[in-house]
C-alpha cells in the first residue's frame, strides 16, 4: 500500500480522476484553439482579485460583451454576405461562433462557478487544521538531479510530509530507488494534474499553487482542465471538494516581493511550497529539498523522456513565467540561515 494511503485523514471525495488519454480532451482542445484570441486580453490585462464580488461582475460583463459581439459579428456577416453562396455564410457565421460566441459562454460559465467554489468553507481540512503528519518535511522537485548521486528513495519516505508537484513521476520501474513513493502533500498548477489517473494519489491533500494571485488565474484554472479538456463537471467538483485548498494571496504577493519579481513573473509551485511548510506552525526546520535544480540545464525534468509532448510543450511556456536564478538565489540565502537544506547534504549518523 502507498504509505499516504496509511496516513491520510482525507474525507471522502466526489470526484474521479479521468485519464489523461480520454477523447473529450483531445476533442476539447481542438476545439479550444479557436477561442485563444478572444481570451487573451482578459487574461493579460485584468488584475482584479479572485473574490466572489469579482466573480459576480465578470459573469455579467462576459455574457453582456458576449451577447452584443455576437450580434455584432453575426449581423455584419449576415449583411455582408447576403447575396454570397451558403456555403461562404455557414463558415462565417460558424467561425463567429467558435471564436466568439464559444469563448464567451465558456469564461461566463467559469466565473459563474468560481462564485462557488470561492464560497466553500475549507477550513476544515487537515493544513488548514494545522494537522501535519509530523514535523519533517521534505520537498522534492522535479529537476533532472533528482535521479542522480545517491539513491535516496527509502529515505525520502522516511519524512512526516512529502511533497510533489504537478506531473511527477514515480511509479516507472526504478525512479522509486531515488525519489521514493510516499506522497502526502500534491501542489498543483492550472493543469490540474491529480485529476488525472496518471498522477493521482489516493490520500495527498492538495494545494493550488497560484490559483488567488488574481481572478483571471483562478480562470485559468478551470479553463485548462474544463475547457482544454472538455471536462466541466470533474473540474468544478474537483475545485469544489472542501479538502482542496490554495496558497493565500498575503502569502503569494509577500513572496513575490521578497524575490523581487515584478510584472507577470510569479514563483514556481517549488517555491512556494517551500515558503508555505517554512511558514507553517509545527514544521522542523530545517525544510530538506530534493530535486531542485532551477531550470539549468537542457532538460526541466528527470522523467523527460517519459513526459507526453502536450505537457513538455505546456512546461517551457511556464517557465517563460517565472525567475530561476532569483529564486535560486533566495533558496541559498535560506540555506546559509539554516531554514532549507538539501537532502544530499542532510547529515547522517
Amino acid at each position: 500500500m502507498d504509505p499516504s494511503q496509511k496516513i491520510s485523514t482525507q474525507p471522502e471525495r466526489t470526484w474521479a480522476p479521468i485519464s489523461a488519454s480520454c477523447r473529450w480532451s483531445i476533442v476539447g482542445r481542438i476545439f479550444s484553439i479557436p477561442t485563444y484570441p478572444a481570451v487573451l486580453p482578459y487574461a493579460v490585462v485584468s488584475h482584479c482579485g479572485a473574490t466572489v464580488e469579482n466573480a459576480r461582475f465578470w459573469r455579467s460583463g462576459f455574457l453582456g460583451i458576449g451577447l452584443v459581439g455576437g450580434i455584432l459579428g453575426h449581423g455584419l456577416i449576415a449583411k455582408k454576405l447576403s447575396s454570397g453562396s451558403m456555403a461562404k455564410q455557414v463558415l462565417a457565421h460558424t467561425t463567429v461562433a467558435l471564436m466568439w460566441d464559444y469563448s464567451m459562454l465558456w469564461i461566463a460559465w467559469v466565473a459563474h462557478s468560481l462564485m462557488e467554489i470561492f464560497a466553500v468553507n475549507r477550513t476544515g481540512c487537515r493544513l488548514n487544521r494545522g494537522k501535519l503528519h509530523g514535523p519533517n518535511v521534505l520537498v522534492v522537485g522535479n529537476g533532472p538531479s533528482a535521479m542522480t548521486g545517491d539513491q535516496l528513495g527509502d529515505e525520502i519516505d522516511q519524512f512526516n510530509e512529502v511533497v510533489r508537484f504537478n506531473n511527477f513521476q514515480n511509479k516507472v520501474a526504478g525512479m522509486e530507488k531515488w525519489v521514493g513513493t510516499k506522497t502526502t502533500v500534491h501542489f498543483s498548477d492550472g493543469v490540474l494534474f491529480p485529476t488525472y489517473t496518471e498522477y493521482n494519489v489516493p490520500g495527498a491533500d492538495i494545494v493550488l499553487s497560484l490559483f488567488m494571485d488574481r481572478f483571471m488565474v483562478a480562470g485559468s484554472y478551470m479553463i485548462l482542465r474544463a475547457g482544454a479538456d472538455f471536462q466541466p463537471r470533474l473540474t468544478k467538483e474537483f475545485l469544489k471538494d472542501p479538502s482542496l485548498i490554495w496558497i493565500q494571496k498575503e502569502d503569494i504577493d509577500r513572496l513575490k516581493k521578497a524575490l523581487g519579481l515584478s510584472g507577470p513573473k510569479h514563483p514556481t509551485s517549488g517555491m512556494l511550497a517551500i515558503d508555505y511548510f517554512l511558514n507553517k506552525p509545527g514544521v522542523k526546520l530545517p525544510v530538506y529539498i530534493h530535486g531542485f535544480d532551477f531550470f539549468q540545464g537542457p532538460t526541466i525534468h528527470y522523467y523527460h523522456e517519459q513526459e507526453p509532448l502536450y505537457e513538455r510543450i505546456n512546461n517551457n511556456i511556464g517557465v517563460n513565467m517565472h525567475s530561476p536564478h532569483k529564486e535560486k538565489t533566495y533558496v541559498e540565502g535560506l540555506i546559509r540561515e539554516g531554514k532549507v537544506c538539501f537532502l544530499k547534504d542532510k547529515e547522517r549518523k
